[in-house]
């Protein structure tokens, strides 16, 4: 069993809300990173990003970041991990 992935989210985000209510209604159990309010995944998601952005939503699964992913992005690195 591999560990539930790591959305990283900023406050307000819509993106971040929508991945997040996407993954819950496909039954993908995760955990909720609310970066502002989090130093240490708010310097994870700056170290993945080239120019030390701050992008929501950034999924970690598997040792691996992905960029403001899509559904089926969080499905297929969930199906490697």
């Amino acid at each position: 069993m591999t560990e539930q992935p790591v959305v990283y989210h900023s406050p307000g985000c819509p993106y971040s809300a929508k991945l997040r209510a996407k993954m819950a209604l496909a039954r993908i159990p995760h955990c909720s990173v609310r970066f502002r309010d989090d130093e240490e995944g708010a310097a994870a998601v700056r170290a993945h990003h080239p120019q030390g952005w701050e992008l929501s939503p950034t999924v970690l699964i598997g040792g691996r970041y992905l960029s403001n992913p899509t559904l089926a992005e969080v499905r297929e690195a969930l199906a490697r991990s």
